[in-house]
């Protein structure tokens, strides 16, 4: 697992004139706007209608090609049976009592789910919560958001190349903390060392050799789980960019760790971002974790630049593709533009 432009505003209600009322609750009831003045002859506007939380939808994500990535280093991470089954409660327990037997496991693994229909209904809406990007992907199956894993089909439409693979190369390189030297290649055909074509004796210098030899800094995002298996729970600190949250999550007989995480601080490839509406389900043991769903929503500051690595140019497509509320939780407005991309990842690590 190389993301602005932004007034959309429903071209029927500028057409008819009327004016969106404010909700009074959660449940939708709304209070209707003043009326608009009748024209010259005509008669006078009608009131406005509620604010619409959720359009429901039929249309669903196509998902796009993986394509192929080469990790820079060893991604270690434990072989152990599946102990979550996706039913495991996203709810966190009020209580977990701290026993002062915390492991620290680092992140080692990180891609993107290339199933669209796999993940969290994040914004709790089986359709449209907020008003898209032209571009934007549908949402999976029961509601699931996971717009990620669909950007590449959208973007090919507008004619761009990439895949995820090139999405979970810049992941892993973060992780490794190493990339391709883009200044070092290799010769087409003998695999010389070369910096331009003058260097080979067929004058083809591939720069984009996959070589490893630039150093980045390495992202360092750690899991400090202290385990209440009487409990049932979990106490999470998530570490990251000198920054931490913490969470309470819900430990299985099995050892299934699920819940949510909040907000969780990213300091990858350079850039400085956050994730967030975390949730996760995971399996914990001492070998380290597995398996791991996590997913969360990526406002346009941190999806930009990642775009922009992944291929340069396409950092100012991701405002048309934008479909779900960065706010915590994920506002449901379907007058209000969207400002950020859903995603999950498939995550593990190891003890450290």
């Amino acid at each position: 697992m190389r993301l602005i432009i932004r007034v959309f505003v429903p071209l029927l209600l500028l057409a008819t004139g009327v004016v969106v009322g404010c909700a009074t609750n959660g449940a939708g009831n709304g209070t209707g706007g003043t009326g608009g003045a009748g024209g010259t002859g005509g008669t006078a506007g009608t009131g406005g209608g509620p604010i619409v939380f959720c359009e429901p939808t039929t249309d669903r994500c196509f998902n796009a090609t993986t394509g192929y990535h080469s990790p820079c280093c060893e991604q270690p991470v434990p072989e152990q049976a599946n102990a979550c089954d996706g039913t495991e409660s996203l709810e966190n327990p009020a209580t977990c009592t701290v026993l002062d037997n915390a492991v620290t496991y680092k992140l080692t693994f990180m891609e993107v789910e290339g199933d669209c229909n796999v993940g969290y209904d994040l914004d709790a809406c089986n359709g449209t919560s907020c008003f898209p990007g032209r571009l934007a992907p549908a949402e999976g199956i029961g509601g699931v958001d996971n717009a990620l894993a669909a950007i590449a089909h959208a973007l090919e439409l507008e004619g761009g190349g990439g895949t995820l693979g090139d999405v979970n190369q810049f992941f892993s390189d973060a992780l490794c903390g190493a990339t391709d030297d883009t200044e070092m290649g290799t010769c087409e055909g003998d695999d010389e060392a070369c910096t331009d074509g003058e260097d080979c004796p067929g004058g083809r210098c591939r720069l984009d050799d996959g070589d490893c030899r630039a150093n980045i800094p390495a992202a360092d995002i750690r899991f400090v789980v202290d385990a209440n298996a009487s409990e049932n729970c979990a106490n999470v600190r998530i570490i990251s960019s000198n920054e931490s949250s913490d969470a309470t999550l819900n430990l299985s007989d099995d050892g299934c760790a699920s819940g949510t995480l909040g907000t969780i601080p990213l300091m990858i490839g350079g850039i400085d971002g956050s994730l967030a509406n975390a949730v996760v389900r995971m399996t914990i043991s001492d070998r380290g974790f597995s398996d791991g769903l996590l997913g969360a929503t990526i406002d346009e500051s941190t999806a930009v630049p990642i775009f922009e690595a992944w291929l340069e140019g396409f950092g100012a497509v991701v405002a048309r593709t934008v479909e779900i509320n960065a706010a915590t939780p994920p506002t449901r407005d379907i007058s209000a533009e969207c400002n950020a991309l859903s995603a999950t990842f498939v995550i593990g690590g190891i003890p450290q």
